[in-house]
C-alpha cells in the first residue's frame, strides 16, 4: 500500500421505532496497481483523476473520477496527500 486516506459515512437505522444515525469510518487504500474503497475495487487505469473540496466545518468531499463515473467521500482529514501520491503512480 502506498497511502491510505481515512474516509467517514453516516448509516441510518431504525431500533425500537427510533431513528439512529451511525457514524461509520474506513479508508480509500491507494496502490501501484489499484485503489480499493469499502464498497468498491478500481484499477488504476480506471481512475481519471481525484479532487477535494473542503467544506466550512470538519468535512470536506473528496471525489474519485472513474470511468464509472465520479464516486464521493466524506473526509475529516484533508486528502491532499493522497493525492499527490496517486499523480506519482497515475497511468496517462
Amino acid at each position: 500500500m502506498i497511502y491510505s486516506q481515512p474516509i467517514v459515512w453516516t448509516t441510518r437505522m431504525i431500533k425500537h421505532n427510533q431513528q439512529h444515525y451511525i457514524e461509520e469510518e474506513s479508508s480509500i487504500d491507494l496502490y501501484h496497481d489499484a485503489v480499493i474503497t469499502p464498497f468498491d475495487r478500481f484499477h488504476i487505469r480506471e481512475i481519471h483523476d481525484a479532487s477535494y473540496r473542503p467544506l466550512t466545518g470538519r468535512l470536506g468531499f473528496f471525489y474519485l473520477h472513474t470511468i464509472r463515473g465520479v464516486y464521493t467521500f466524506k473526509v475529516k482529514i484533508s486528502p491532499e496527500p493522497w493525492i499527490e501520491e496517486y499523480k506519482k503512480v497515475q497511468i496517462k
